[in-house]
């Protein structure tokens, strides 16, 4: 890499940096992704990558599973208006559902949810509430009748003690 090369890729991951730690980028907001850095600055692909890696060694943030790099170190102790990540905001709600169907509010063979009824009962998006349905279903809690929806499973279906929640 060039001197003015280094400079450039310096300079641009300390302005990210003072974006994070001025609180211009919020915790768990996405870092601009590697393309948008290089379209943005005219870097390499490697220097963008470079910048993506020293963030992440400064704990100012960290990778997602999904491949999306987001601000905040791992782990980290969040604010509480912050929304947790899409696979824990999942599985709340599928837990939720899970002790409504063992408890009987949710009775065999009964809707469990319309996908909006999900959205607006729960505060998630579509696509959540899609995925909230498919894992109900691979868990074995719920059954789903294409074009109905989806519905509780007959108790001697449901998984072993504690699957799921």
């Amino acid at each position: 890499m060039t001197a003015w090369a280094w400079i450039l890729v310096q300079r641009v991951t300390d302005e990210l940096a003072g974006r994070i730690t001025s609180g211009e980028l919020a915790p768990g907001a996405p870092v601009p992704t590697e393309a948008e850095l290089r379209d943005t600055h005219s870097i390499q692909p490697a220097q963008a990558s470079w910048i993506w890696r020293q963030l992440q060694k400064r704990r100012l943030a960290h990778m997602t599973r999904r491949r999306v790099l987001v601000v905040g170190p791992p782990d980290a102790q969040w604010p509480s208006k912050w929304t947790p990540p899409i696979e824990r905001r999942i599985a709340e709600v599928v837990g939720v559902l899970v002790r409504r169907i063992r408890a009987g509010e949710i009775a065999v063979h009964e809707r469990v949810a319309t996908q909006e009824q999900l959205r607006s009962g729960f505060g998630i998006s579509r696509e959540v509430a899609t995925e909230v349905r498919y894992r109900l279903e691979d868990l074995g809690w719920a059954y789903s009748i294409p074009h109905y929806g989806i519905f509780a499973a007959p108790a001697d279906e449901w998984p072993a003690q504690g699957g799921g929640e």
